[in-house]
């Protein structure tokens, strides 16, 4: 975690922004979840905890956050985000249900080949990619039945 710490820190300074304690208390934070998580539910989260920090300082950390590499965010449908801490694990994409929220990462070397051909047959440089599968999950269908 304390390298993770040092590298926001070093992106905040090259950055010219401001390492204030909320800032790293949020940070921490984040990195001790394993979960996606929204901008709102990360604030009542803080909230409930106990920590005293703005809903705008959470939204504005978390857009430093991102930009830094640490966490990276994944557009709903409504339009919303979605964060989850970057791992250090292979890239994953999302499986989101559009009634519960549910989500389910997955991984298909497939679909990054079929990506990377496509980038290739364009004379395309691919620096990252994002992709989202919306739908019911099972559990959902099973209800509607």
């Amino acid at each position: 975690m304390e390298k993770k710490i040092k590298k926001f820190k070093t992106f905040l300074k090259m950055n010219n922004s401001l390492c204030s304690a909320e800032r790293e208390q949020i940070t921490r934070y984040i990195l001790l979840r394993s979960d996606h998580f929204s901008a709102d539910e990360l604030y009542l989260d803080l909230k409930q905890d106990g920590y005293a920090i703005s809903r705008a300082t959470v939204y504005r950390t978390l857009d430093l956050l991102v930009k830094s590499g640490l966490v990276e965010n994944t557009q709903l449908q409504s339009g919303s985000y979605i964060y989850e801490q970057k791992k250090d694990e292979a890239h994953h994409d999302h499986l989101i249900c559009n009634e519960c929220g549910k989500i389910i990462e997955f991984h298909s070397d497939k679909i990054e080949a079929i990506q990377k051909q496509v980038c290739e047959e364009n004379d395309f440089l691919m620096t990252g990619h994002t992709l989202r599968i919306c739908g019911i999950c099972k559990e959902c269908r099973k209800k509607d039945k």
